[in-house]
């Protein structure tokens, strides 16, 4: 770690009481690779972590109630699947024209503080879409406390298989899919909504590209229903989703298709962070498939 990183992390030791449940939860070694380079405390050695806005106190919080949850929720064949293999655990896959397209969570592999999950979309082996999240509490956003979820990062890969993407799954976006997932993973978990980053909190925001994060955030989110919550530089989006429904939509089968697609990938996803839950899983929630029709700017 460079000496300048190392002593920020020192920042944790202004928080004792954060730092004896940090260490309580054994957070290292079953989150961790044995690369030896890597950055353990990433949410005190960067200059932000999962928001622009949260405090070093928030920060350490945050990381307390992300690796809290997982250990409560997970066990060690799960552990092992999303942070110690490279392949992540499948949520979703379909073979089209001879390209496999899956949909996996992984631990974030280059920078964590940026979101600790992935929810990352393939075409063969090469990534086309990246949205990663953390556990956090909801105090965060001025409701009482309880475990959500916090989208953090939106990323499109430019490649020649974003193309075969969209040529294989047409009128659509592969972090549409991603979103899906990301649904899918929250209602294993019974959560009525998630929270999502506000563009200019983002922690790569640059304002000579505001527009290009306005539009892979916060117009992301509000087409997708979400709300922008006061102060709280963050969004609220019900799960499940509050699109149109489909007698309102123009083209549909355009969105009947489209559907199906985002159905397959939630019911999927759903299904297989259930099957890895240490704990007991919380009541299914109902799916209301006209729930996820696409916003009309697809349609």
């Amino acid at each position: 770690m460079a000496p300048i990183r190392l002593i920020a992390a020192t920042r944790i030791l202004s928080f004792p009481s954060k730092l004896k449940r940090l260490w309580s939860l054994n957070f290292m070694r079953p989150y961790f690779s044995d690369d030896k380079n890597r950055d353990t405390f990433y949410f005190l050695t960067h200059d932000y972590y999962l928001s622009r806005y949260f405090t070093l106190a928030e920060r350490v919080d945050c990381a307390i109630s992300h690796y809290s949850f997982e250990g409560e929720n997970y066990g060690h064949t799960y552990r092992s699947s999303v942070y110690q293999s490279p392949l992540g655990l499948t949520l979703w896959q379909r073979v089209v024209d001879g390209t496999r397209y899956t949909i996996t969570l992984r631990a974030t592999d280059d920078n964590r503080y940026e979101g600790d999950l992935s929810v990352l979309c393939f075409a063969d082996n090469a990534r086309v879409c990246r949205v990663s999240f953390s556990y956090v509490n909801r105090v965060l956003f001025g409701l009482q406390p309880e475990l959500t979820m916090f989208v953090t990062r939106n990323q499109t890969d430019r490649n020649a298989e974003l193309q075969l993407f969209r040529n294989a799954f047409k009128q659509n976006s592969p972090c549409y899919f991603c979103l899906a997932a990301v649904c899918g993973i929250a209602m294993a978990h019974g959560m009525r909504a998630i929270f999502m980053v506000r563009d200019d909190a983002q922690i790569a925001y640059n304002k000579l590209y505001a527009e290009g994060f306005r539009n892979s955030y916060s117009a992301l989110w509000e087409a997708f229903g979400a709300e922008e919550i006061d102060d709280r530089n963050a969004y609220k989006m019900s799960i499940p989703l509050k699109l149109n429904p489909l007698s309102n939509v123009k083209h549909k089968t355009r969105a009947v298709a489209r559907r199906r697609n985002w159905m397959e990938i939630i019911s999927s996803a759903r299904r297989a962070m259930l099957e890895d839950r240490a704990s007991r899983a919380p009541l299914p929630l109902e799916v209301d498939t006209e729930a996820f029709l696409p916003p009309d700017h697809l349609n």
